[in-house]
């Protein structure tokens, strides 16, 4: 009789401790999957890379994975200043940059044309997807086609902070 409870008891124990494991396992295949769905989203926005300059000013911004990068130098190869972009603000960029079309940025049309005679920077942004570049037709800085404006306008909010 002994012996029975014994074995019964080790049986139960076995068992149970399997039941935990098992529901830790799924919790954490869930927590797996949120935490890839959300790299999956932040690898898929493209890189962005926005350029304004004018006779005495230069600015150009980069941004790639919850950072902004950041230089004022028309000389420098890379960028100075480098600053993280709060979740708030990279779920922003990250809604506007996928509801762009990559392959009609460059039909994109600008609204004003101050920038020809020096009523406004002259400024770009450039898409990198997969290694592919598609860069925009130009437009003045503070000026961008209605269709990118909420997205430049932002980029430019963030990297001037």
């Amino acid at each position: 009789m002994k012996l029975f409870t014994f074995i019964t008891a080790i049986l139960i124990t076995i068992t149970s401790c399997n039941c935990q494991k098992a529901t830790t396992d799924k919790s954490d295949l869930v927590a797996l999957n949120e935490n890839s769905s959300k790299m999956n989203q932040e690898s898929k926005v493209p890189t962005m890379i926005y350029e304004a300059n004018s006779r005495g000013y230069f600015i150009k911004l980069k941004v790639e994975n919850k950072k902004i990068y950041v230089s004022s130098d028309r000389e420098a190869n890379d960028f100075k200043t480098v600053n993280e972009i709060s979740d708030k603000d990279w779920e922003e960029i990250s809604k506007l940059a996928l509801a762009v079309d990559l392959n009609t940025v460059k039909g994109l049309k600008w609204p004003t044309e101050k920038r020809f005679y020096d009523g406004a920077a002259h400024a770009n942004i450039t898409f990198v997807n997969n290694g592919v570049e598609y860069p925009a037709n130009g437009f003045d800085g503070g000026f961008p086609p209605k269709e990118i404006e909420q997205l430049v306008n932002k980029i430019v909010e963030l990297g001037t902070k």
